[in-house]
């Protein structure tokens, strides 16, 4: 005959083994949904890799220890990538893109900006408590290389990046504004998000009134009351491209980079570059322009104008049209000095030009960012807190009869690239 303790036995275990089976069904039913719900909300995440070496073309990338900036305050990013994607009351940061290509050099200074540990980042400040997603599209504004960059800068970031358009996210930074975007008669209505904490706005031009009465809205050169610099690139990407093609090769020409739009006048004096070239025309050197699309301008035509300018030393000139981001990259890396081609008459220029140093040249930021040589306009070196050293900056102030100013800091520049 069973006896009573025996009977208790088996439903105990009984028991204990069917809590064991609800609670399994449990977690495999909210990991189904949560799954399904974020793949909704994202398009693809970013792989990121566990936290070993990874090399590049047989270079070593940073480890996620080493970054530059300090992101100490918020949680490690030692998981897998199945426990990211599962880190449940992530902070949604949402940078939207306004178009494609356009101004994508920015993105990585707003990340790094949330990233950082500063305690004085007014509503750039997130809670730390939780690990940042990052979100950036929408994704049909995005180019491969451009994802393909952000691959890598997915290793050295706070939090894991996405590709896509998140649903309800904590903060928006509206990557690309203009003055008339807040007027009551603009389609983007951002005038009633003024002061909205869920939004940022970054603001490329100069506007006297958004900057006495939008806190949300910052500017981009410190001749403003709230500014970000956007100097900051990937720091794994910068350190595979951080020397020269003319570093590298002695024997090749050092490289003298004109970035973006040289069409409009009030953007690059391209006309300052005659005298150079004449002047220097026995000495081994090239003038690349990268990125010269403009509207309604063929790249034939851009060519052409080069070499209308130049004839006589069209030889010492390299026209490349605009590139995929990645490749924009390296084309940057390997030249020698950049020259923003800026000097009295587009840098106080306000309608056009750089409004005195309130509105960026995107060719300084690529300079700092990368480290390299620049020849700069002495205001608009002013304007970054930027001093001469005839080593890295070479700069030059305004022409007058007795002597061409950009063409002397050439000159002092050229001899020094050259080991002269």
């Amino acid at each position: 005959m069973v006896s009573f303790r025996y009977i208790r036995l088996r439903l105990a275990i009984g028991l204990f083994v069917l809590m064991q089976l609800i609670l399994v069904m449990h977690i495999m039913t909210k990991n189904f949904f949560k799954s399904n719900y974020e793949s909704e909300i994202v398009s693809h995440l970013i792989p990121r890799p566990e936290n070993k070496t990874v090399t590049t073309n047989g270079t070593e990338l940073l480890f996620y220890d080493t970054m530059k900036t300090d992101y100490s305050c918020f949680p490690p990013r030692r998981h897998t990538q199945m426990q990211q994607q599962n880190n449940e009351n992530p902070t949604i940061i949402y940078l939207e893109t306004a178009y494609v290509n356009l101004h994508y050099e920015t993105y990585y200074s707003f990340i790094d900006r949330i990233c950082s540990c500063d305690s004085e980042k007014d509503v750039w400040t997130i809670n730390t408590n939780r690990l940042p997603h990052f979100y950036i599209g929408p994704e049909e504004y995005l180019t491969s290389g451009f994802e393909s960059v952000l691959q890598e800068y997915n290793t050295t970031t706070c939090g894991p990046i996405f590709f896509g358009t998140p649903k309800d996210p904590q903060l928006t930074v509206v990557t690309t504004s203009y003055p008339s975007d807040f007027e009551p008669s603009s389609k983007r209505q951002y005038h009633k998000k003024i002061n909205d904490p869920r939004y940022i706005f970054i603001c490329h031009e100069d506007a006297p009134s958004l900057e006495e009465n939008a806190s949300n809205v910052f500017f981009l050169t410190p001749r403003h009351n709230r500014y970000i610099i956007p100097s900051f690139f990937p720091p794994a990407l910068v350190q595979k491209h951080s020397k020269s093609t003319h570093e590298r090769h002695p024997k090749k020409p050092p490289i003298f980079l004109v970035l973006g739009s040289f069409n409009n006048r009030y953007r690059r004096n391209v006309e300052s570059l005659m005298y150079p070239l004449m002047h220097y025309r026995d000495k081994n050197f090239t003038v690349r322009f990268l990125g010269g699309s403009a509207e309604n301008v063929s790249n034939d035509k851009l060519t052409q104008k080069l070499h209308a300018q130049f004839p006589e030393d069209y030889h010492k000139i390299e026209f490349l049209p605009r590139t995929d981001t990645d490749e924009f990259m390296v084309r940057v890396a390997e030249s020698d000095v950049i020259l923003p081609l800026v000097d009295v008459g587009n840098f106080n220029h306000y309608k056009n030009g750089y409004q005195g140093g309130k509105k960026l040249t995107s060719s300084v930021m690529w300079g700092l960012g990368f480290h390299k040589k620049m020849i700069l306009y002495r205001p608009l070196a002013e304007v970054f807190g930027i001093q001469e050293d005839n080593t890295t900056y070479f700069l030059h102030g305004d022409s007058t009869a007795h002597i061409a100013a950009f063409f002397e800091a050439f000159g002092r520049c050229l001899d020094h690239v050259l080991g002269n």
